[in-house]
């Protein structure tokens, strides 16, 4: 045994190698695994966190609108309007032909993902019409005056359509900084719940 271990020496060093080998390989393949699992984990609550939504917020009260939480609120209005949405054969024209108060709140709950898992730059840049001037109507209708300069010049900017306007890096970074400075999305979601409640 001993001589056979002896003669084939070289064959015992590439196992103990590949082993060595193996390990990062196997770590990461597990945290990837993981990491995969987690997200589809994540998936399926907010599917069924939405599902629960759409339900809740299928018809809306004052009185619903005054208890209910303000961001769940919105993000309820967005959720049956996103699923009307999907289901249509002519969506832009059925989202034209909403409430004026549910398009703005759809738009601005979308307005929210953006500037804070992002900026305000993003928003204008990764959205197509209608969502940024609903957005843009939705702060002045909601009253959030402490941003609302600041939204208009950076849609301004970020209007492919508006020739009065150059593109301005330097001013877009300006603005996303002033931004991030005077946006409370705690405050926006609480003003966007009384204009729910007055536009029911």
């Amino acid at each position: 045994m001993l001589e056979s271990l002896k003669e084939f020496w070289y064959l015992w060093a590439v196992v103990v190698v590949l082993i060595i080998v193996l390990i990062p390989v196997l770590i990461r393949v597990s945290k990837s695994i993981k990491k995969r699992n987690a997200e589809s984990e994540k998936l399926r609550k907010d599917f069924e966190r939405i599902k629960i939504l759409k339900e809740k917020y299928a018809v809306i009260t004052k009185e619903s609108a005054e208890n209910a939480d303000a961001k769940e609120l919105c993000e309820g209005v967005t959720a049956v309007l996103q699923y009307k949405l999907e289901k249509s054969q002519t969506p832009d024209a059925d989202f034209e032909a909403e409430e004026k108060w549910r398009r703005e709140v759809f738009s601005l709950f979308w307005f929210n993902e953006d500037v804070t898992e992002n900026s305000l730059s993003y928003f204008f840049r990764h959205n197509g019409e209608p969502l940024p001037k609903e957005a843009v109507n939705g702060i002045d209708s909601i009253g959030y005056d402490k941003i609302k300069s600041v939204v208009s010049q950076m849609y301004a900017m970020c209007d492919d359509k508006n020739e009065n306007v150059s593109f301005d890096k330097n001013r877009i970074a300006e603005l996303d900084e002033k931004f991030r400075n005077l946006y409370n999305s705690e405050e926006f979601f609480e003003k966007i719940r009384l204009y729910i409640i007055n536009s029911i």
